[in-house]
């Protein structure tokens, strides 16, 4: 039986959630080192007080939204299902699974914004949090390339190397998307993404 949620601590993870937004946007504007926690409270329109009732720091607000950032990627990418008859085709399964990580980064722009800040931003404590984080989604892909290899979707490649190729691409492509006024389709980029990553370049 489904319960449901005290309205005060629904009430908590809105409060936590508009913060955490707010902080998207002043670190996306000003970068890690530029952001203030007098910045966040205005663009959130909350008291000192209230800010500090949820985060003790501007640091663990900044780990916050890295940490729920790689909750929802962990959502969207996922062992591909070969033994249910009724799943789609490995193929098909993998191609959901770029677009719907894709579209989530580029529909957040504050939060691609923040992300692309890594390897620029001249806070020793964010570029280490940031490239822990993209160590995270590395091992993801790591792992992503060697269940398509014992599934037999991809041949024989060396995992770590591949994925760090295709985090690289993956972010050329979400730098590209979010500077465009008019960005293509999502479902557009991930055919050529796929095409590019799976076949190469080459006309034969």
């Amino acid at each position: 039986m489904a319960t449901t949620q005290d309205p005060g601590e629904r009430a908590k993870q809105e409060r936590r959630r508009q913060i955490m937004t707010a902080a998207k946007h002043v670190f996306a504007d000003a970068g890690y080192h530029g952001a203030s926690i007098h910045a966040i409270i205005e663009r959130a329109q909350i008291a000192r007080g209230t800010f500090y009732l949820y985060f003790e720091s501007k640091a663990a607000v900044f780990d916050s939204i890295l940490d729920q950032a790689m909750t929802d990627l962990r959502t969207r990418i996922h062992r591909i299902e070969v033994e249910d008859a009724g799943a789609p085709a490995p193929q098909l399964q993998l191609r959901d699974q770029v677009i719907a990580t894709l579209d989530y980064i580029v529909r957040d722009r504050p939060l691609a914004t923040l992300l692309l800040s890594a390897g620029h931003t001249p806070d020793a404590e964010a570029a280490e949090r940031l490239d822990q984080f993209f160590a995270e989604v590395r091992d993801l892909l790591r792992r992503a390339m060697e269940t398509g290899m014992e599934i037999g979707l991809l041949r024989h490649v060396d995992p770590q190397l591949v994925a760090s190729a295709m985090l690289g691409m993956f972010r050329g492509v979400v730098e590209q998307l979010i500077r465009e006024p008019h960005p293509p389709a999502v479902e557009h980029v991930v055919s050529e993404m796929l095409m590019v990553a799976l076949r190469g370049v080459l006309a034969t």
